[in-house]
């Protein structure tokens, strides 16, 4: 923390569980005696083959990209991509499940270049799920040297490995998003060395393409209790897809003391 603080890499206008401000996360506790007491913690890594000053940081970029264009915004994991992977332009696989996806994986019918457009998985939809199933059949096409990457407006775990995948595409397809309006076949670009996400249909066309019906099958059904209102309010996945911050007031209208 100290590093990032002192280089300049982090927002320190912020307000976290230890007060105002991210110095707090420079010290550590200790006892003296029966007394709780802080001091700054160690200046110089332990290891640096596990942690590095910025002066001799693992690499020069950071291992994220936030991609931009008509589709909205979404963020992708490059440190485990391959320079030659980082670019792909393709057309569209859309599907609505990562199960449908692994279904056309299992009857073959992904041997080819492509990107998967899985939508309808973000917190409005149906609670923004893990999406563990998409990364080792991906991997797997792309081992055989097919040009293959996904958009999705899920998640997936920070060891999403080495398939270009630009997630939390807000606004997700559920709210409205252009994500909703992707067909099979239309050509899309994802370009994590530019940023670039784009769908490369004219505006025209996007404009006549209605929204699709919402699903009406049992996983809609399920959550018509609590969990239910939860997908009604819950806060875009880039504001942090959560039905209690989306009804707090901002943080810089509250005051947190400094302990």
């Amino acid at each position: 923390i100290r590093e990032l603080l002192d280089a300049g890499l982090l927002h320190d206008d912020v307000h976290t569980v230890m007060g105002a401000g991210l110095r707090r996360y420079t010290q550590e506790p200790y006892l003296d005696g029966d007394q709780l007491r802080w001091r700054d913690a160690p200046t110089a890594s332990a290891d640096e083959d596990v942690l590095r000053p910025v002066q001799r940081a693992f690499s020069p970029d950071g291992g994220l990209r936030l991609l931009t264009g008509n589709l909205g915004r979404a963020v992708v994991k490059v440190s485990a991509v391959k320079p030659e992977h980082r670019e792909v332009r393709a057309p569209a696989v859309v599907v609505e499940s990562q199960q449908a996806l692994a279904q056309l994986y299992k009857d073959g019918q992904l041997n080819r270049d492509f990107i998967a457009v899985v939508r309808e998985q973000g917190p409005q939809a149906n609670g923004m799920p893990e999406l563990h199933k998409l990364t080792p059949l991906l991997g797997v096409l792309q081992d055989q040297g097919f040009r293959v990457a996904l958009v999705t407006d899920g998640r997936m775990s920070g060891a999403s490995g080495k398939v270009p995948a630009a997630i939390h595409l807000s606004p997700e397809s559920r709210n409205g998003g252009m994500v909703a309006k992707v067909r099979d076949g239309d050509m899309v670009c994802l370009n994590c060395n530019t940023g670039v996400l784009t769908l490369e249909v004219s505006d025209a066309e996007l404009a006549s393409r209605p929204l699709p019906e919402r699903a009406k099958d049992e996983l809609w059904q399920s959550g018509q209790g609590l969990f239910g209102l939860f997908r009604q309010h819950a806060a875009l996945a880039e504001e942090g897809a959560s039905p209690l911050l989306a009804a707090m007031p901002a943080l810089s209208d509250t005051v947190i003391e400094q302990p």
